[in-house]
């Protein structure tokens, strides 16, 4: 029995206590087991599930109160293509067949990353879900829409888990039908938490963050108390890549020890890198997840680790440039 039914029925239980005084919660746990409701049942329950009778006018506002992702436009993918169409750029993206709405950037955004093959539906104020229901029945491959509005349909019909949704091109304009003030309230929260939970980059982080203007970033003067600092920002952030306390694991997903290589950059080309990842190495950028201060603090733990001013119980560990280098000697048993 899932949680929801769980609860439902201790629910039940405690009305029938309250209600008949005689009938008890062992009772009323022994009475048949309920069917889980179906999709549409689920997406009724959504704190979004009443917006779509409002006014368009609360829509918008409602959907404009996902600032995150306002200028965020993606490619909805049901899970029958998931594994061909892991992200934007897999080969496959160009054979699609997708729908969008009318109205938006959605075209201009599918033909960005090399989609040819769109279908665009008159913008139909009635029908704002009709891409990503025939992408959902298989009418078409897949669909491109503004995010909220795909959040907000994810949630509106139980498609949550159903489709993978992925961020694509660089920032567009908000569809004309929905232009308003944010308006904060529950459903722009779970429509938010929905395209944070699917792995949604915001468009703005899609865009490489140029050199020139970090070129002007000084190298920061020795600072221990920074440094302290940024060893938890370092061990939340990127400890699962780079190994705890920077000592590198040589079977992990970097395995780069950084207390060796921070001697090799400039305090700049280190903020690049930091910001714009290195996806050749398959590094995500981290621009949106770290702050400014918080890649200072980084760098001065580096340094300072890198400088044995600040040491780990796991410095016995030798470099894993070395282990990854080490070969046996002739003659010797291992």
């Amino acid at each position: 029995m899932s949680g929801k039914l769980k609860v439902a029925a201790l629910s039940v239980a405690a009305v029938m206590t309250i209600a008949g005084g005689m009938r008890s919660v062992a009772n009323a746990e022994s009475m048949p087991p309920q069917e889980a409701p179906p999709a549409a049942d689920a997406a009724a329950e959504s704190p979004c599930h009443p917006l779509m009778s409002q006014s368009p006018a609360r829509i918008a506002g409602v959907l404009n109160g996902v600032e995150r992702y306002g200028s965020t436009y993606v490619l909805v993918v049901p899970q029958r293509l998931a594994e061909s169409i892991p992200n934007a750029k897999a080969p496959g993206v160009k054979d699609l067949k997708v729908a969008v709405e009318g109205g938006s950037s959605a075209a201009a955004a599918a033909r960005a990353v090399g989609i040819t093959q769109i279908t665009e539906y008159a913008d139909e104020s009635s029908a704002p879900f009709r891409a990503l229901q025939d992408a959902n029945d298989g009418k078409v491959d897949a669909a491109v829409m503004w995010a909220p509005l795909a959040g907000l349909g994810i949630l509106e019909l139980g498609l949550d888990g159903v489709v993978n949704v992925i961020a694509i091109d660089r920032p567009h304009a908000v569809p004309a039908a929905y232009t308003a003030a944010g308006i904060n309230e529950p459903c722009a929260a779970a429509i938010r938490e929905e395209l944070d939970v699917s792995g949604v980059l915001p468009a703005e982080l899609l865009v490489p963050v140029e050199i020139r203007p970090l070129l002007t970033r000084r190298v920061p003067p020795a600072n221990i108390e920074e440094a302290h600092r940024g060893e938890a920002v370092f061990n939340q952030v990127c400890a699962r890549c780079h190994g705890q306390d920077a000592v590198a694991d040589p079977k992990g997903l970097a395995p780069v020890d950084l207390r060796y290589s921070i001697r090799r950059f400039s305090f700049p080309g280190f903020n690049y890198i930091v910001l714009n990842g290195r996806p050749e190495r398959s590094m995500p950028p981290l621009r949106g997840t770290v702050t400014d201060e918080q890649i200072r603090f980084i760098y001065q733990y580096l340094k300072a680790r890198s400088n044995k001013v600040l040491t780990s119980d796991l410095d016995n560990k030798p470099p894993a440039s070395a282990q990854q280098n080490q070969t046996p000697e002739k003659g010797t048993n291992q």
